[in-house]
């Protein structure tokens, strides 16, 4: 079944200190894409997020963010980082043993310098990122499925418009065919008459001509393109790839169809399948 690759989705996960919570949006992309915006102590999580990412989605371009929000009762307590302190001793030290420079390192300036006061992690429970994130993907994904069935009826829809407009060409293809005979022959006729041209190779020729224009064939390819179509959009696998190929494939013919025939009726059908398979290649771009 088709999965459109554009969706949106929120959700939240409720913890004892804080609580989770995150958007995720993905749109086209002729690749995978996966960019995660988590708090900064979800970083040790961020390759494993990604991996899971990459299981839900198959194709598109995939943005996920992510914050964590402590409750008022769990702030966080400031602390004394021991060992940017001993640095700064040690500079100092160094300076004064080696360059011999004057003046002391007085707690006012040591507690103005960077990182001396530091505040505890504000970290995110691994139970609640990864069910915020479980859930952003689910969401997401019962949105694509919605989106991906109404892209599934549409093409239906087309092909079924497609497939009406072969048949009455495949029928009306004969008549068409022996009218183009019928007047060839006559013209065959009137020039064998008025001069001494070898009949059986104009015959011979004439027979070459009708088979360059005998569309059978391409007829037959495309209504099996349809077929193929058709299952494709059963598959469970990922099949946006593959419907654009077998599009491609539906054009040549169709375009084949229409320089081979020197008919206004069918020229006229040909040029509503062309229509209703470039609206469908429309679609098909936004499938996973």
């Amino acid at each position: 079944m088709p999965k459109s690759m554009t969706g949106f989705s929120r959700a939240e996960a409720e913890a004892t200190n804080g609580k989770c919570s995150g958007e995720a949006r993905s749109l086209n992309s002729r690749y995978l894409e996966v960019s995660l915006k988590l708090p900064k102590s979800a970083a040790v999580f961020e390759q494993r997020l990604r991996e899971l990412a990459k299981q839900r989605v198959k194709r598109g371009r995939l943005d996920v963010t992510v914050k964590w929000e402590r409750t008022e009762e769990s702030f966080a307590l400031p602390a004394l980082n021991e060992e940017a302190i001993r640095w700064y001793v040690d500079v100092a030290r160094h300076l004064k043993e080696t360059y011999g420079l004057q003046g002391d390192l007085t707690l006012e300036s040591l507690l103005n310098a960077k990182d001396i006061i530091v505040y505890e992690e504000n970290n995110v429970p691994e139970e609640a990122l990864y069910g915020c994130f479980e859930t952003l993907l689910t969401k997401l994904n019962e949105e694509r499925e919605r989106e991906g069935e109404l892209i599934r009826q549409d093409l239906l829809g087309r092909l079924e418009k497609i497939h009406s407009a072969l048949s009455e060409v495949e029928q009306r293809w004969p008549s068409v065919i022996k009218k183009h005979e019928e007047t060839l022959r006559e013209k065959v006729q009137k020039v064998t008459q008025a001069s001494s041209i070898d009949e059986s190779r104009i015959l011979q020729e004439l027979a070459i001509y009708m088979e360059r224009i005998d569309i059978a064939e391409e007829i037959s390819r495309l209504g099996g393109h349809i077929g193929h179509f058709k299952q494709t959009l059963n598959s469970p696998d990922e099949i946006g790839r593959k419907l654009d190929f077998i599009i491609q494939e539906m054009v040549r013919e169709a375009n084949t169809i229409g320089s081979k025939s020197n008919d206004l009726y069918t020229s006229e059908r040909v040029i509503q399948i062309k229509v209703e398979i470039e609206k469908m290649r429309e679609q098909v771009q936004n499938v996973e």
